[in-house]
């Protein structure tokens, strides 16, 4: 997966993003489309995207707090992120973590 996949970040790419557990009562929804930037083109990238589109809501995807899919599968930093994708935020803990 990761590096194999081609993520064309000159086009438009519009992903789906899901929710789980706390985030859902957290964010009020439990998915969106969003328009990702050039800028994003893995998970990495992406968790940062996150943490500044929604900055009184950052704490919630500090390292650590969630883990990413892709398409169903696990993902790593790394992973390349296309046009399509469904990308779902699994919180790692049942408690949400705290603003600091």
């Amino acid at each position: 997966m990761g590096y194999d996949r081609n993520a064309d970040t000159a086009k438009p790419r519009k992903v789906k993003l899901l929710y789980f557990t706390y985030l859902v009562k957290k964010l009020h929804r439990k998915s969106e489309e969003v328009d990702l930037a050039e800028s994003v083109k893995d998970v990495a990238s992406l968790l940062e995207w996150v943490r500044r589109r929604n900055r009184d809501k950052a704490h919630l995807f500090k390292e650590g707090s969630v883990q990413v899919t892709i398409n169903k599968q696990f993902s790593e930093p790394f992973t390349l992120l296309e046009d399509g994708d469904e990308i779902a935020f699994i919180p790692t803990s049942p408690i949400a973590p705290v603003a600091d």
